[in-house]
């Protein structure tokens, strides 16, 4: 089965995300930007990833 880069991609930061935040939800003092951040650079990565795909694999 064949798993598209950019999806690959999504989920393992995904998975980081999970873990990360885990630890963010014991800090009760944190910044409010924190997850504003960690989306934009999963927007960054994914189309980035995406960029080198061809017309005939979407």
């Amino acid at each position: 089965m064949y798993i598209p880069r950019s999806i690959l991609v999504l989920l393992v930061i995904i998975y980081l995300l999970f873990l990360v935040s885990i630890d963010w939800i014991n800090q009760p003092n944190g910044t409010w930007y924190r997850p504003f951040i960690i989306g934009l650079m999963i927007v960054i990565v994914a189309s980035w990833a995406h960029r080198e795909q061809d017309s005939d694999e979407l």
